[in-house]
């Protein structure tokens, strides 16, 4: 694409900002998510933190010292898939700490964020793939967990939640104040979250943009998705749908050449030296990174400061080049600073971030 390309393609994300902000609908959903002005847990309390994901659940023991979050073990296992409110609390009953009285959880899936009595807590939109949830959802998760334990054990706990763009983003705060941070998830999915203020984070859901120019394929891709006329802008970026675009071009172009099955393979192929493939592999990567620095570069021109970005996944940090044409894409778009970290075990950092 053409630098006039991309700078109209950001300036519209920062329109699309704006407008959301000033409460006019746009394509993005800029879901506002009020955070605890003084902290739940006190100095030195233990407290428990469980990152629920898609297949994968963590569950720490944390402490809060001064500003700093310590974690004091650590442990990973499978999860087992939750069709049901039941089999949901079943898997939070198993791995709640008797000994607690509040727990941070990192949820990954669609909530309406909800701040009551001081804490942030979230309903349940939807379930996603085959976590189904019946029975949960349109529920507040935390006080639903809250009421469950109070009734089967006589305790009361308080619980937090939030997703895990948020979660990314908070974890930030341990390096950098609210003014200057977003997180963002450039991997298999994408999104974006950003402060406003000290106390009020946005979740963009920034992978329904739609202000730009679709490709054809990301055309015919978006008419064979489950998701057909939502999340545009993702299925043109993420590592989901990167290989698929690479598929419609090997059969448009007439290369023979196995079709791929994820965009790991075609991170190799971009790697290596296989003439047409090669090439198309790599400027489907570049033309991944133009895209994102639009957003990345427009949630620098809303904020209108130097900006540190907290990223996650595999696409952003190891893709062929990735990071380094995003980088170079976002020194044309914005005259501001924007530097990116990656912060180890941020998931259980910035749920920890919702108490403290």
């Amino acid at each position: 694409m053409t630098s006039t390309n991309l700078q109209s393609i950001s300036a519209n994300f920062v329109r699309e900002l704006s407008d959301a902000q000033n409460g006019k609908k746009t394509s993005l959903p800029f879901i506002i998510h009020q955070l605890p002005k003084t902290p739940i847990v006190k100095e030195n309390e233990p407290f428990q933190v469980l990152k629920i994901g898609g297949s994968i659940l963590q569950n720490s023991h944390v402490v809060r010292q001064g500003s700093d979050i310590i974690i004091k073990t650590l442990v990973e296992e499978q999860l087992p898939v939750m069709t049901t409110k039941d089999v949901f609390l079943s898997v939070i009953d198993k791995h709640l700490d008797p000994q607690v009285s509040t727990v941070a959880i990192n949820f990954a899936y669609p909530m309406q964020p909800v701040f009551e009595n001081g804490k942030l807590d979230g309903i349940l939109v939807q379930g996603t793939k085959e976590h189904s949830f019946l029975g949960l959802v349109g529920q507040q998760l935390g006080k639903t967990i809250e009421l469950y334990t109070n009734a089967k054990y006589g305790r009361n706990i308080n619980v937090s939640m939030a997703n895990d763009t948020i979660c990314l983003t908070l974890a930030g705060l341990i390096r950098h104040t609210a003014s200057e941070l977003s997180g963002g998830v450039v991997g298999t999915g994408l999104n974006f979250a950003v402060f406003l203020d000290d106390s009020h984070l946005v979740n963009l859901e920034a992978a329904n943009f739609d202000k730009f120019t679709q490709s054809d394929e990301g055309k015919q891709i978006d008419a064979q998705s489950l998701t057909k006329g939502r999340s545009f802008f993702e299925k043109e970026v993420a590592g989901g749908y990167l290989f698929h675009h690479f598929n419609i071009l090997l059969t448009k172009n007439q290369i023979k050449h196995p079709a791929l099955e994820s965009t790991h393979q075609m991170d190799r192929i971009a790697r290596g030296n296989i003439y047409k493939a090669t090439k198309i592999a790599r400027q489907l990567f570049e033309h991944s990174a133009q895209l994102l620095a639009c957003e990345i570069a427009g949630i620098t021109e809303f904020k209108k400061r130097d900006m540190v970005f907290v990223m996650e996944g595999s696409l952003f940090w190891i893709g062929w080049n990735y990071k380094s044409m995003v980088e170079k894409y976002i020194r044309e778009l914005t005259k501001y600073k924007v530097t990116f970290e990656e912060i180890k075990d941020c998931g259980i950092i910035g749920a920890a971030k919702l108490v403290t």
